[in-house]
């Protein structure tokens, strides 16, 4: 099988796990930057060129984007899908999950339980909407954002309405979303793969911090989630169509909350806490798929 892995980051632990797990199944691998193909539409054959060569070939592409790379990454691997590559998870199912307000609504519309949240573009608004939503303090995450990226706690209503303006004013939009302090800065990644949950971690902010994040300092810990939990993860990915998905939840008392499903998640916290190699996982779920072809 050839499997391309798009990511601006070679040296990357997950970048690296996935490909050298790919190369041990006995797979030819590449990872390219996505900034370096070159797409084509009606100019003939091939479809998708990487640094002057055809990758048309591929049976396979697993995307691995950040925020920077993820508007113009999203259309090379929906290039890849059209010349008939198979993706782990479609441009379409990233791009959704990508977008907090847009997965929220397909988690919604899936019966999952999330936090009350809203979104608004002006000042005039934003009183009555977070009171909706439990009123302060509240949190507030732009509608794209990774590894915590962007999250602010908002604690009076001259702090919100003074930023998110300013924010407004700059075209960044940002959801708000009650604010748990039972949570204790605690979270729970659940890594799914297919139908199943291979693993999870519970995430701990550092002292100080509410985001529990592991590029935010936080630290991750084995831990075993209920099977309402697992089922709840595994509905959430499925909801954005999502094949392999980290799917971060909230546990507040006996109730459950979806907080996203991020499709390009890290595998080097989860690996270290589980000891499961999560890369070779991946692939041999690939190899499944593509059999069944």
């Amino acid at each position: 099988m050839r499997i391309g892995i798009l990511s601006r980051a070679a040296g990357a632990y997950s970048t690296r796990a996935l490909m050298l797990a790919a190369s041990r199944a006995g797979h030819q691998t590449a990872v390219m930057d996505p900034w370096k193909c070159a797409l084509y539409i009606r100019a003939g054959s091939p479809r998708v060129m990487y640094e002057g060569s055809s990758v048309d070939h591929l049976d396979a592409v697993i995307a691995r984007f950040g925020s920077a790379t993820a508007a113009y990454g999203i259309e090379v691997l929906r290039q890849f899908e059209s010349a008939g590559a198979f993706a782990l998870n479609s441009a379409a199912a990233v791009e959704t999950a990508r977008h907090k307000w847009r997965s929220l609504l397909a988690f919604e519309k899936a019966g999952l339980p999330i936090p009350p949240t809203f979104t608004a573009g002006d000042a005039n608004v934003l009183e009555k909407a977070v009171k909706r939503v439990g009123g302060y303090p509240f949190i507030a995450k732009p509608f794209e954002g990774t590894q915590g990226s962007g999250i602010i706690l908002f604690e009076t209503p001259v702090s919100a309405k003074s930023t998110l303006s300013a924010l407004w004013s700059l075209s960044r939009n940002y959801i708000g979303q009650q604010f748990y302090p039972e949570a204790e800065g605690v979270d729970i990644r659940a890594m799914v793969i297919g139908e199943k949950v291979e693993g999870a971690i519970r995430r701990v902010a550092p002292k100080g911090e509410f985001r529990a994040n592991l590029h935010c300092g936080g630290a991750g810990y084995m831990t075993r989630i209920s099977p309402s939990m697992e089922r709840v993860a595994v509905a959430a990915a499925k909801a954005v169509g999502l094949g392999f998905a980290g799917v971060d939840m909230l546990q507040v008392g006996q109730d459950i909350y979806v907080l996203e499903a991020n499709p390009s998640p890290g595998l080097e916290g989860i690996e270290t806490a589980t000891g499961i190699d999560m890369a070779a996982r991946v692939i041999r779920y690939v190899e499944t798929l593509l059999k069944g072809k």
